[in-house]
């Protein structure tokens, strides 16, 4: 269903890559226990969702890379980060996988400390561009 709206979106391609082959290269990068190590520097738990902690970075990098606030809400709650685009609404969850029920994306606020914390914003940039080295998008 991701792939599906991927296809779907009308975003700019930014780069060489398009928007459901970033979903397709990000997803396959979370498979690898070497991309968790490389990106946070620790190894995740063998018996986690491999999309597990990649739900800002993975988010970031596809917000930075298909134009920005100009097409996504960066969305987030205490627990989770995704996207909202904002002519077709709805979550686009590139981490969906990690939870074992739907995921109530209506607790969701939009994030605004990508816009208001330069410290916040270094560090997600400096993670989604190491995810995104990972995956062959860079």
């Amino acid at each position: 269903e991701l792939m599906l709206l991927a296809m779907d979106y009308e975003v700019p391609q930014i780069g060489k890559f398009s928007l459901e082959e970033m979903v397709f290269l990000l997803r396959e990068s979370f498979k690898y226990k070497l991309t968790y190590k490389k990106v946070f520097g620790e190894v995740l738990e063998s018996n986690c969702d491999p999309a597990t902690g990649f739900c800002l970075v993975s988010s970031y990098y596809i917000y930075e890379k298909t134009g920005g606030d100009k097409i996504w809400t960066l969305m987030k709650n205490p627990l989770h980060w995704w996207l909202q685009h904002k002519v077709y609404y709805g979550p686009f969850d590139i981490t969906y996988t990690q939870f074992d029920t739907p995921f109530p994306y209506y607790t969701g606020l939009p994030e605004q400390r990508i816009y208001t914390d330069k410290e916040f914003l270094k560090i997600v940039k400096e993670k989604a561009f190491l995810l995104g080295q990972q995956a062959g998008l860079e």
